[in-house]
């Protein structure tokens, strides 16, 4: 049993949400829709370790993200060092660029 509003699972004997107080839906977690989202980056960071350490913090704070590396480091998986020139990407729900960004300028600094 899933919550539509939460997407919480719950045992089959379970009928309501004990959060959202709605009545649960017999279905997997894949059988839900996924909810459209637009993504917006964030700054860009310098090398994998940057951009590790803001997911952390994007982790701490429940924030929703996907990192974007160049396709050596992806491919190869090179992530015990910065490789010269490594660029990697952070995109967030849009509802969520205000309280990232203010979290990766923690990591980066103030963009000027």
């Amino acid at each position: 049993m899933i919550c539509p509003e939460c997407h919480a699972e719950y045992l089959d004997h379970i009928k309501e949400c004990g959060d959202c107080q709605v009545s649960l839906v017999d279905a997997c977690i894949i059988d839900l829709p996924v909810p459209e989202m637009t993504w917006s980056a964030l700054p860009t960071f310098q090398g994998k370790v940057y951009a590790d350490m803001a997911a952390e913090l994007l982790d701490q704070h429940s924030i929703p993200y996907y990192l974007k590396m160049d396709w050596a480091s992806s491919a190869f998986s090179i992530e015990a060092t910065n490789l010269p020139g490594q660029v990697v990407r952070i995109f967030v729900p849009e509802e969520h660029l205000a309280k990232a960004s203010e979290l990766a300028s923690s990591i980066v600094g103030d963009e000027k």
